[in-house]
């Protein structure tokens, strides 16, 4: 129990969590919400994995404690050598941490690249959306953008390809056939039978 305690102890000291040796036996709720982050990532470091999942892991925090928690996640990343990876919809929190990215729509990924390339020419009608739904400083907009229409019922995915019931350049075959994944550039691949539109801009 001693060795069990000190290596908690441990752990919580890895990931900031202040007063680890008085807190160790802290019950959740006495612990913030950016504090409970910081123990999930704890005992998913216990035992030293090579590549560490994060599945949305800054849900319902602040701005700034997000960027903590982030902060955090790559520091350990360069002190270990563990690769990360990270699942999430916040495209904020993928520009300041992502090396490369797949965007996946309906359970199919649809487009892969680096962080450059998906950001600066996405090439995807839904990667735009996505994009697109980004609030920026640098355009005024009375409103939010969004994609139309709904996300496909997982038990009834539509036929061909599964984005084209919400796609701006959606076509008789985008209905039928499912696009394979095609090269677009170095290391990087699309499913859309159209890329070279969306390259060029929709």
């Amino acid at each position: 129990r001693q060795k069990a305690r000190k290596r908690a102890v441990e752990l919580m000291d890895r990931v900031k969590i202040p007063f680890a040796m008085e807190r160790v036996n802290d019950y959740p709720h006495q612990f913030s919400g950016g504090m409970c982050q910081r123990v999930m990532i704890a005992i998913a470091l216990a035992l030293d994995p090579d590549v560490l999942i994060a599945d949305e892991p800054t849900p319902a925090l602040d701005v700034t404690i997000q960027a903590q928690v982030m902060q955090l996640l790559s520091e350990l990343q360069a002190d270990t050598g563990m690769g990360v990876v990270l699942i999430t919809h916040d495209m904020a929190v993928i520009a300041d941490v992502a090396d490369r990215v797949v965007v996946m729509y309906a359970g199919r990924v649809v487009e892969t690249g680096s962080i450059h390339q998906i950001y600066e020419k996405p090439a995807h009608p839904y990667t735009v959306g996505l994009m697109n739904c980004v609030p920026r400083l640098d355009r005024k907009e009375e409103k939010l953008n969004i994609i139309p229409g709904s996300p496909p019922n997982p038990i009834h995915i539509p036929t061909g390809c599964a984005f084209h019931p919400r796609c701006p350049l959606a076509r008789e075959k985008c209905q039928t056939e499912t696009p394979a994944s095609s090269e677009v550039g170095p290391h990087r691949q699309s499913a859309c039978h159209f890329f070279e539109e969306v390259l060029v801009g929709l």
